[in-house]
């Protein structure tokens, strides 16, 4: 039996790409997941390919968006409510505002970064620490490459990234003595903004692929919810405030 069966999990973002790919890892362990989103179709579809995969699959759906300030601690509750206990979160959704010189970026561009963004990994952070207490919990949240190698035309985007990877790293300072681990993964796998960036600038897209090591895109599943699983596992418990970098050798610094 796997050592996370019967823990429970919120995915911010988990209807599509990174978070759902997340969310099969996690119900192939027996962890229970809520999943937010902003469509109610694609939440309903994503909850049914899971319990295809996962015939005994608990999924619960929330129709949340991000940039609402009251969405976190309902959400909280109601994963709660659900099923009892939260012993994992998972910061993934992000308005995706790329492609934008910095002089031509727009106040709804950054704000809607922000409010989407850091903004919301705070508010949804702060909602489920009680419950993170009595589990001595996981925060994992996704940050970008495009913040660490402060890649041009990501000015809204990146900087908010890298303002997650800020936040991340106090709260593991913070929470460290409640036994919660905070990390940070910075992911480049396939999702449908990454299929919609490589079609409107496929001349960035290859020059990216021309100086990634490994030369191909990861797996959302295997890579980066493989590691997501490792980090809530106690073989993982003894790092936080750490960041991942999932991306193929993109990132390599010392």
């Amino acid at each position: 039996m796997s050592t996370l069966q019967g823990t429970v999990a919120l995915i911010t973002g988990g209807s599509k790409g990174t978070g759902l790919g997340i969310a099969r890892a996690f119900v192939k362990e027996g962890i229970a997941v809520t999943l937010t989103g902003r469509h109610e179709a694609a939440l309903n579809a994503a909850r049914a390919e899971l319990e295809a995969l996962v015939p005994d699959a608990r999924v619960l759906t929330v129709v949340a968006d991000n940039k609402d300030h009251a969405a976190p601690q309902a959400v909280v509750d109601q994963t709660v409510q659900q099923f009892g206990r939260l012993d994992i979160l998972i910061n993934n959704a992000q308005e995706f505002r790329t492609g934008i010189a910095l002089d031509d970026l727009t106040w709804d561009d950054m704000h809607a970064s922000y409010e989407s963004g850091v903004f919301a990994t705070w508010r949804f952070m702060v909602a489920a620490l009680p419950h993170l207490k009595e589990t001595k919990g996981t925060v994992i949240n996704m940050g970008s490459g495009a913040g660490t190698q402060s890649l041009a035309l990501h000015g809204a985007y990146g900087s908010n990234k890298e303002a997650i990877r800020g936040l991340s790293r106090i709260a593991a300072r913070e929470w460290g003595e409640f036994g919660i681990t905070v990390n940070v993964i910075n992911p480049y796998v396939a999702s449908a903004e990454s299929e919609r960036y490589e079609r409107e600038h496929p001349e960035i897209i290859a020059q990216i692929m021309k100086q990634l090591p490994l030369r191909r895109i990861g797996d959302a599943e295997l890579n980066v919810g493989g590691l997501c699983l490792f980090l809530a596992r106690p073989e993982g418990k003894y790092m936080t405030g750490s960041t991942f970098d999932v991306e193929g050798g993109s990132s390599i610094r010392p």
